[in-house]
């Protein structure tokens, strides 16, 4: 089961495309390089961020499961709410963390439901925490 968390702030690039990006929309380098260091200070083991055409990702084990984190932002169009700072790089950004399941977990759980998630559950609510952390992270919320 994938969980989405989405947030907002201007601290991670979402204006300036790198020469190394697949596409000219592809951000997201500096908010999973970010989020590696806060994941790793929980005991959390991620790999080097790396890109797709969507966004960045990363692998992480979590309590013996291995997940995809992705990350992707979208500009923000409308004004800044009173009292915050606008900028260029304002962005709602999304986290998305899904275990890797092997063909044949999928294949045995075909006709059966979703297996249950709790250790997934504890990694996107860890995750959730680190972005609560934040104090220029806003409207943090899981869709």
């Amino acid at each position: 089961m994938r969980h989405d968390l989405l947030f907002e702030t201007e601290r991670f690039n979402i204006s300036e495309a790198g020469a190394h990006f697949i596409n000219p929309n592809c951000f997201g380098e500096d908010l999973a390089a970010w989020l590696r260091g806060k994941l790793a200070a929980r005991g959390v083991e991620a790999g080097e961020p790396d890109q797709e055409d969507w966004g960045w990702y990363l692998d992480a084990t979590y309590k013996g499961r291995v997940y995809l984190v992705g990350v992707g932002g979208n500009p923000a169009d409308e004004p800044e709410a009173a009292g915050r700072r606008t900028g260029r790089n304002r962005a709602e950004w999304r986290i998305m963390i899904e275990p890797h399941r092997s063909v044949w977990d999928r294949l045995k759980n075909v006709g059966r439901g979703a297996p249950q998630a709790s250790a997934d559950e504890e990694l996107a609510h860890l995750v959730r925490d680190i972005l609560a952390g934040e104090p220029d992270f806003h409207n943090i919320h899981a869709e």
